[in-house]
């Protein structure tokens, strides 16, 4: 909000007819739509977490909004569960283990290695495409949001850690910031209360998906592998 003159918003449609918006352009999509230049004068950052952590966010994330409306829920992943049995207010057990479950069910689909039919869908595992799924440069990985054309360079100029950010950081490195006086960081689309992501780190055959899917961003950010 406090760099909105600064930044450009506009949703479109390409000529296969696939909608696109600037809010969730990839780093490859930005340079493909507004060209290189564009992307050289500006100021370019990106927010990372733990893979783990932003697996487990998103599945809670989903089943949130699937409570609030499941047929806009069956659209975006319909392995969600929406029959009741793991809510909001499911203890922590459950909850673990239902999203144990989703990201079995999610591998098993779209990976490629598993499955040939779907895996031009793999980026399901980490979001919904937004129409960057038309880039061969876009998959599940948080790295995919932030190379150029060729898939292998990172052009994000900033490059932070969801766990280190604060208004000091940003107000320093962000041209648009530096003269705030609000110290406040909001925090949008929170999801609802769920136990801390290393709880989920105890089972093997999760940790060797996300050690399959997610190797290239525990390699880039400096994050463990489980």
């Amino acid at each position: 909000q406090q760099c909105s003159s600064q930044y450009q918003s506009a949703r479109w449609m390409d000529d296969n007819n696939i909608g696109h918006r600037t809010f969730h352009l990839t780093a490859h999509a930005h340079r493909d739509h507004y060209g290189i230049a564009q992307w050289n004068a500006s100021t370019t950052f990106a927010l990372v977490r733990h893979p783990l952590a932003r697996q487990v966010s998103l599945f809670f994330f989903l089943l949130h909004n699937c409570e609030r409306n499941a047929n806009k829920c069956q659209n975006h992943d319909p392995f969600i569960p929406t029959d009741g049995s793991v809510t909001s207010n499911s203890t922590e057990e459950e909850k673990i283990q239902a999203f144990h479950d989703w990201i079995h069910t999610l591998y098993e689909t779209y990976n490629t290695s598993t499955n040939s039919t779907n895996s031009k869908q793999n980026y399901l595992l980490g979001s919904i495409g937004h129409g960057n799924e038309v880039y061969a440069t876009f998959n599940a990985t948080q790295s995919s949001w932030l190379v150029d054309e060729t898939g292998q360079h990172i052009v994000v100029e900033h490059v932070w850690k969801l766990e280190s950010i604060s208004h000091d950081l940003l107000q320093t490195n962000i041209p648009c910031l530096s003269s705030s006086k609000n110290n406040e960081m909001k925090h949008a689309n929170p999801s609802p209360s769920y136990p801390h992501y290393t709880r989920f780190a105890n089972n093997e055959k999760t940790n060797a998906i996300m050690r399959d899917v997610y190797a290239v961003d525990y390699r880039n950010f400096e994050y463990e592998l489980p």
